[in-house]
């Protein structure tokens, strides 16, 4: 069975949908089969590979108001491993108001379920907000992690959005993880960036990523090209920042495993 990774913050502007395309392609990349999912009124998924309004066929609305089977809704990238479900929400609003207000928290885990095991990864894009979208990411998810750009403003909120993922996963899904929080838009020659470096990781300790994502042109040329940074400049800091990213994210599900699979020959043994 696939891992389900919500990409979540309270906060816009922190580097989520960067994170969502670039990180998926990484996956991929590594030749692990990957899905995103776009829950993202905005829509920007889409853009990120070349898409526009009338290449989609179906799409997140669909999934949520007329209850398609969500096969139907997933569309090809340049790679050949890397598929994505866009938010197709353009400027209708009643059609925003629809998605929006879609009132079963579980209708995303409910399709998801039915291609988790095609995939190895499943990436959610969520929106910056605490509303229902964002609920039924997590309420689908396995694990999350949470963008924090560094600056101040970004540490202020992340302090309800941790609030909001307890008090959900008492109520509504016991078993979501935190895969892990990244530092985002990071420059190391602005003293603020070490600032906020060093109260995330001392806060956090061991939740923090390794890796960091730097502040970065191919990052930001992402939607002009129709393409993730990888496909642009793999050799840019911000294409091997989400590679590296990757990486630690596969050996630390690794990790995971193996200590489940000790703790269960433990009671086998016993």
């Amino acid at each position: 069975m696939g891992e389900i990774i919500a990409i979540a913050s309270q906060k816009g502007g922190v580097g989520k949908t960067t994170t969502a395309v670039n990180f998926g392609a990484s996956l991929a990349q590594l030749g692990y089969k990957t899905l995103l999912v776009d829950v993202d009124p905005q829509g920007s998924i889409a853009t990120s590979f070349g898409y526009g309004r009338y290449d989609i066929r179906a799409g997140i609305l669909e999934i949520f108001t007329k209850n398609i089977p969500v096969k139907e809704c997933i569309h090809p990238t340049e790679m050949d491993l890397f598929h994505f479900i866009p938010s197709n929400v353009w400027s209708d609003e009643v059609d925003r108001k629809s998605l929006i207000g879609a009132s079963d928290n579980s209708i995303l885990k409910n399709a998801l379920n039915e291609i988790v095991d095609i995939y190895d990864y499943i990436i959610i894009d969520c929106p910056p907000s605490l509303g229902n979208l964002t609920f039924n990411a997590l309420i689908a998810a396995h694990s999350m992690i949470v963008p924090i750009q560094c600056e101040y403003y970004a540490l202020k909120a992340l302090g309800r959005f941790l609030k909001m993922t307890r008090n959900l996963k008492i109520e509504y899904n016991p078993d979501l993880q935190y895969r892990g929080f990244l530092l985002t838009m990071v420059d190391m020659r602005n003293n603020l960036s070490k600032r906020v470096i060093n109260k995330v990781r001392y806060t956090l300790q061991g939740l923090v990523f390794e890796t960091m994502i730097p502040r970065n042109i191919r990052l930001a040329e992402v939607p002009f090209y129709g393409k993730p940074a990888y496909l642009i400049d793999r050799s840019s800091k911000g294409a091997q920042s989400y590679l590296k990213l990757a990486k630690e994210v596969v050996e630390q599900g690794a990790k995971q495993k193996q200590q489940q699979q000790n703790e269960v020959a433990e009671v086998v043994a016993a």
